[in-house]
This record gives structure tokens, sequence and C-alpha cells, in this order.
């Protein structure tokens, strides 16, 4: 497999996309899980929140470590615990153990997030950067999508542990082929005896501008994610679907990220600023996430305003991976992920909570609020270096 090419860039981004399919993979299972001995319908969306405590409190600190590890390796590691903690979940039968296992599946976003990115910029052409860097902001739509696609088929019947084994047996083939990998791309382009800590790369001549980006990022994904974790109970309630159709229907919706991503990817190489571009999204995106939970009687106003918030929300990521290499030298890149990677932990540990308890108060209020504050908040946070072009 050529170092750099396409075929191995596609391979890390599929690390990334088979990674994020965690976090939505139990959200049709709401019933079985709550189910479980010792647990209720109230602990579920604590327990979906569970995978990001080990990026929430290790998030930075996985950069040092994928520095001296190598990012492949970190890859094939995530991708064997992503086999390990399918497997453990076949054989659970408590809320308890569900929720210990939760918790160490964070190692696989935890490595991941951290790698994936580092070894894309470290190992793509300069000319070929913005668009490897739009192709991975892409990963959480795809991944959610393919999380909420593995687990639709099962949630009606009594087999739904099944959805487990399907994606342990994924992380698994990942592994494999994760040895294909050429071992120079794991490298990176670290110096040697630099500096990789949060404290580190605060201190280096980005200053500040790292802790910006990764705080805008933090906001979309809780922007994001919400979106979608809230959507399939959403669309079941006020549109009398499934449970199981609706997290179908949100599946295939998320793939429209895809389209975003890529429209920026042109964009940006094109040498259109930013800051410019994500202002607009900020705007539109604004405007379509209103548009999603307003009290429309036809499900078709909904889902062409919830097509339209994911092609900003997919832009709009893509707008600030690009700018990951722009605020981070060579030698704290994999700490700059790590950065955002936490700080994404750290929303998404708070993002199903709260946006399921917003929910549950059905004031359509209240979720305007969120959405514009948070495109609002976001935008003033974009780095100085998102002011300039692309280029």
């Amino acid at each position: 497999m050529k170092n750099g090419g396409w075929a191995s860039l596609t391979l890390i981004y599929l690390y990334g996309v088979v990674s994020a399919a965690s976090l939505t993979k139990a959200i049709p299972f709401q019933a079985h899980i709550a189910g479980l001995p010792g647990s209720s319908p109230v602990l579920f969306g604590l327990f979906i929140s569970l995978m990001a405590v080990l990026p929430a409190i290790f998030g930075t600190l996985s950069g040092a470590v994928i520095d001296r590890l190598g990012a492949r390796p970190a890859l094939i590691v995530a991708a064997l615990i992503g086999a390990l903690v399918n497997g453990l979940y076949l054989v659970s039968d408590s809320f308890a153990q569900f929720q210990v296992i939760r918790v160490v599946e964070g190692a696989v976003p935890l490595l991941t997030y951290a790698a994936a990115p580092a070894l894309m910029i470290a190992t793509s052409a300069p000319e070929r950067r913005s668009a490897a860097m739009a192709l991975w902001s892409s990963y959480t739509p795809v991944g959610t999508s393919l999380g909420l696609l593995i687990s639709a088929g099962f949630a009606a019947g009594e087999h739904w542990r099944f959805a487990y084994l399907t994606h342990g047996a994924i992380f698994a083939a990942l592994a494999v082929i994760g040895l294909l990998m050429p071992a120079a791309a794991a490298a990176g382009a670290v110096p040697t005896g630099a500096r990789r800590s949060i404290l580190g790369l605060l201190k280096s001549p980005e200053g500040i501008a790292p802790l910006r980006l990764a705080t805008s990022f933090g906001i979309l994904i809780l922007l994001g994610l919400g979106v979608s974790v809230v959507m399939p109970p959403f669309l079941s309630h006020h549109y009398g679907i499934t449970l199981g159709a609706a997290s179908s229907l949100m599946a295939v919706a998320n793939v429209v990220m895809i389209l975003g991503s890529t429209l920026s990817g042109v964009c940006l190489t094109r040498g259109v600023r930013p800051a410019s571009l994500f202002m607009t999204l900020s705007l539109t995106g604004s405007l379509a996430g209103c548009g999603v939970f307003a009290p429309w009687r036809q499900i078709g106003l909904t889902l062409s305003a919830l097509v339209l918030w994911l092609i900003c929300t997919g832009a709009a990521m893509a707008v600030l991976a690009s700018l990951l290499p722009k605020v981070a030298a060579p030698e704290h890149r994999a700490s700059t992920a790590g950065l955002l990677s936490q700080t994404g932990a750290l929303t998404t540990f708070i993002t199903s909570p709260l946006w399921l308890a917003v929910l549950a108060l059905n004031q359509w209020l209240a979720l305007f609020m969120i959405i514009l504050v948070g495109w609002g908040v976001s935008t003033l946070l974009l780095p100085l270096q998102a002011r300039t072009t692309s280029r």
C-alpha cells in the first residue's frame, strides 16, 4: 500500500468511521438496554455518554503516547480493543457490566481520533492535505450512520446483540488490514525530543489557536451529535414511525454530510477564506436547525430542513479540520489532534443527556437556543488563521 496514497488515506479514514459507529450503535437498543438488570430508561442517556470518559480525561495525553507508540500500531490496537469490547457485550447480562464495557470502549476513539488525523496530515502531500482533511471530517456522520445501520436491523428482535458481533467482526478485519499499511507511515514527521504535552502545545508559537479550534470543534460536535441522537425518537414520536425505521432514516440522511465536506474541500482548495465560508455555513445552519425542530405537520418539511442542516454541519466540520495543520507545527499535530478529541469527548459526554432532557421538555425554544448560541460561539472562536486564504 503506497504511503500517503488515497488507498492508505482511505484506510486511515475507515478507522475513524468504524470507531464513530460505536457512538450511535446502542441508540436503537434503548428498550433492550433499559431492560437489563439494574437499568432504567432514565439511565440510558448516561450509558451512551460513558464512552466519552477516557477520551475526556486522556485525549490530549494520547497524542504524546501515539508520538512514541506510532500511529500505525495505535490504530491496530484500537481495532483490537473494538473487537474485544464488542465480544464482551455479547456475553454480559447486567447493566453494571454494560457500563464498565462502555467506559473501556472509550479507548477506541481515544487512540483513533488522535492517531488518524495526525497520520493523514503527515503522509499526505501539501496539495492533497485539504482534500484529505475534508475526507477525515466526514468520519462522524458516516460512522454514526454505520452504527445506526448495524443495529437497526436487529433492534426489534431478540437477537439484538448480533449487532455487537457484526461490529466486532468489522474491527477485527480492520486490525488485520492495518498490517498492510506501510510501517514508515506510522512515524509521521515528529522531531525527536519535541515537547508533546498540552503545556508544550500551548506554550508553542501557535499559542492559544489550538485551544480555540478545539473548543469550536467541540461545540459543533455537541450540535451535530445532539441532533443525531434525538432525531430517531423525535421522528418516531411526532410522525408515528417505529424507532428502528427512524434510526435507518437518520442513518441514510447522515451520509449527506459527506456532500458538505466535499463542497468545503472544493471551496478551500480554490482559495476561499475559511472564516467567510464558516460564517455562511453558520447562518444557513442556524436557520436549518430551527427548521428541523419546527412543529411541521409534514415529515417532508422536517426532512428537508434536516438535509440542509447536515450539509452545513458537514461542511463546517471540514473547515475546522482544514485548520488543524495551520494552527499546529508538525511536532504538535498529534497533541493538537488529541486536544480536539478530548474537547469533542467532553462535549459528547454531556450531549446525549442534555439533548434528550431538552427533547423531553417538548420546548421548541430551548432547542432553537442551543442551535443559535452554538453556531454563534463556534464562529467567534475561529482561530485567526481562519481569516487567511486556505492555501
